[in-house]
């Protein structure tokens, strides 16, 4: 999926103000009246849900270029938040869309898209859930991410992400166990190297081959 560059943030969209957050800072919360969507400019960030029986879940992980949030309240009714969302890593960049932006002709369309093609991934997510176990569902997140926040050294690609093993179980469908089998079984086999948050590709073009 196309991601905004910042050529194009910075000649298009003209921001009221940004917003820096630091590592694990809540941007909203689950149950808070919805203020509208944000565009991520830098850092990554996490949309979580709970459920009423404690269950909790990763919707996805924003990465630079994407467009989040519910939209805003009318004079009529209060939205609310129906996850949480939060900062990966210090120097996570955030920028409100304000109502003026999404009015503009030839700006809104574009912002209007960008949020329906956040919506069509989770979509495709529980897709994923039917037809993919849950060894593929980890290992193509894991090379989505790495396509998206990944740095290039070379043929590697060095991947950080701020996430425990739970999350990252919440975030592929999967448990725990499955995770840590699967990152071992691919480190054995030369794939990837790993440690903490660290996550080094030795070749993203053949990854899933």
């Amino acid at each position: 999926m196309q991601t905004l560059n910042s050529n194009w943030e910075a000649s298009q969209i003209t921001f009221p103000s940004f917003r820096n957050y630091s590592k694990r800072g809540n941007i909203y919360r689950q149950g808070e009246i919805s203020e509208g969507f944000y565009l991520l400019k830098h850092g990554s960030v996490k949309l979580q849900k709970s459920l009423p029986n404690g269950t909790q879940y990763i919707l996805k992980i924003v990465t630079p270029g994407e467009i989040f949030g519910e939209g805003k309240s009318n004079e009529t009714s209060a939205k609310r938040n129906n996850t949480f969302a939060q900062a990966l890593e210090d120097g996570t960049l955030i920028q409100k869309i304000t109502s003026r932006n999404l009015l503009e002709p030839n700006l809104g369309p574009q912002l209007y898209d960008k949020i329906l093609c956040s919506n069509l991934e989770i979509t495709q997510r529980l897709e994923r859930l039917n037809w993919m176990d849950a060894e593929g569902r980890i290992k193509f997140t894991l090379h989505d991410l790495a396509q998206k926040l990944g740095k290039r050294y070379g043929d590697e690609t060095l991947l950080k992400l701020n996430l425990t093993h739970d999350e990252f179980a919440m975030l592929t469908d999967s448990s725990r166990q499955t995770v840590t089998k699967t990152l071992s079984a691919l480190k054995k086999e030369g794939v990837i190297t790993y440690s903490r948050n660290r996550i080094l590709f030795r070749n993203l073009a053949t990854f899933n081959s």
